[in-house]
Parts: C-alpha cells; structure tokens; sequence
C-alpha cells in the first residue's frame, strides 16, 4: 500500500514538474471554485473502482498558501449509485508559481467519510491546474485518503476538474 501511495505522490511531482515550462502569466485572483469527476480505487481487504462526484472552492491567504474544501459522492460502480457514501475534505494547498497559467500545487489535510456513520480520514497528494484564460481552467489531481487510525486501508483518486472564477 505504500509502494502504491509513493508512486502516485511521485507521478504527481513529476507531472507537475512539467508544468514549469509554461511562461503564460495570468492575473492571479485569490479565490475560485470547481466541479470535480474522480474516478479511482479503494485499496486494503480487496481492491474495488470507485467514481466521486463532487465540487469545491479554494482560496489563497498569502503567496501560495491557501485554504480549501470538498464535497463529493462516492460510489461504487459495481454496486450502483445507491452504494456510496458522502466526503467532505477540508485541507490546505500551496501552489508553485500561482500567477502563471499551469500552476503545480500540493495538498493536504482532514476528510470525513459519512453516510449512516462517520469514519475519519487523512488527505495528501498533488497536481497541477491550467487556466485557459482568467475565468476557466481545468485542474488534474492524484490524491489519497487514508485512516487516521490505521494505514491498511487507501483510497486513491485521480481527480480531474474545471475550474471557474
């Protein structure tokens, strides 16, 4: 499970770093929100595809730094739509270079998986949004939850979403 968590942390840098060749400057703004489609996978006592649904908002404070929260569906395919569970994520992000048109970011932070219950969870991962101009853009994600009690159990998603201002 680590092995797994380690390579999709350094797909991501790795990815990101390509996005450093952009030299487009836009005007940075402070705030913006997203629509997100995710699919991905749960990993531990069996591994099974996930899909999420979902949207969210980010600010940035100061320089990079920022503030962000989500909410998402997910559900199991297999299993069919009533089969899943809600997530909410608030977190942290820091971008690189935030006033350019493809900004490389990383982020982190609490998720709470709920439905009939609660079960709570940690968040990390990286990425890179692209503006196609000061109002829309596109985000692409590798994130991973994990249990803040015990590390056996992932879920791994790779997040793509269009961005608004």
């Amino acid at each position: 499970m680590k092995r797994i968590s380690c390579m999709a942390l350094c797909i991501a840098a790795v990815s990101s770093s390509w996005a450093y060749s952009q030299n487009g400057e836009i005007h940075p703004k402070q705030s913006y929100g997203y629509a997100l489609f995710t699919p991905g996978a749960t990993l531990g006592d069996g591994a099974a595809a996930t899909v999420a649904l979902g949207a969210g908002a980010e600010g940035l404070i100061k320089g990079g730094f920022g503030a962000s929260a989500d909410v998402s569906y997910l559900f199991y395919p297999a299993g069919g739509f009533n089969e899943g569970f809600g997530l909410f994520s608030p977190g942290v992000i820091y971008q690189f270079n935030p006033g350019r048109k493809t900004i490389p970011f990383v982020t982190g932070g609490y998720s709470l998986a709920f439905r009939d219950g609660a079960i709570n969870l940690i968040h990390y991962g990286g990425g890179f949004n692209h503006w196609f101009n000061d109002r829309w853009g596109m985000r692409f994600e590798v994130r991973n939850h994990t249990q803040t009690t015990s590390a056996e159990y992932h879920l791994l998603q790779f997040r793509v979403a269009f961005l608004f201002r």
